[in-house]
């Protein structure tokens, strides 16, 4: 008998050879052309690109950020509609009556500033708008309120 390998034993050199030559028979052969390989890059070029690129990006940033900058320094224009307190009142903002439960107070303070962020309120007349809707048992904003418009 030819070189089959001795049984139960380790397979001989020529067997693992003809299994190679199998496999590669038994390989499906690629479909479709063949395309060549891609031209080599030329990296000085490629990097002046991704440093353009860069460029252009880093400019375009800039002036959205100064685009944006502009708009929230720019003061609100008034174009007829209605004034910011008129706005604030026709949301139904709640009353504060000076209730001792902390609760109750950080709810008030919730809903007024859900309130401003749906008119826009300037920071500016935050303090003016909310002390609008104090009441307190004697009638009126406590003294830490004057304070603070007094600090504006």
């Amino acid at each position: 008998m030819a070189s089959r390998g001795r049984r139960g034993g380790v397979p001989t050199r020529d067997d693992e050879q003809r299994r190679e030559e199998r496999a590669e028979q038994q390989a499906p052969a690629p479909q479709g052309p063949v395309l060549p390989p891609p031209p080599p890059v030329d990296y000085g070029v490629f990097m002046q690109g991704l440093v353009q690129a860069m460029q252009t990006q880093a400019q375009t940033q800039a002036a959205l950020q100064a685009q944006l900058e502009a708009q929230a320094q720019a003061p609100a224009q008034d174009h007829g509609g209605p004034s910011i307190m008129e706005r604030f009142k026709r949301m139904t903002p709640p009353s504060f009556k000076g209730e001792s439960d902390p609760l109750m107070a950080e709810s008030w303070l919730r809903e007024t500033e859900k309130i401003f962020r749906a008119i826009r309120c300037p920071d500016e007349d935050k303090v003016t708008l909310a002390t609008y809707r104090l009441q307190l048992m004697y009638g009126g904003p406590p003294y830490y309120v004057h304070a603070l418009r007094m600090e504006r």
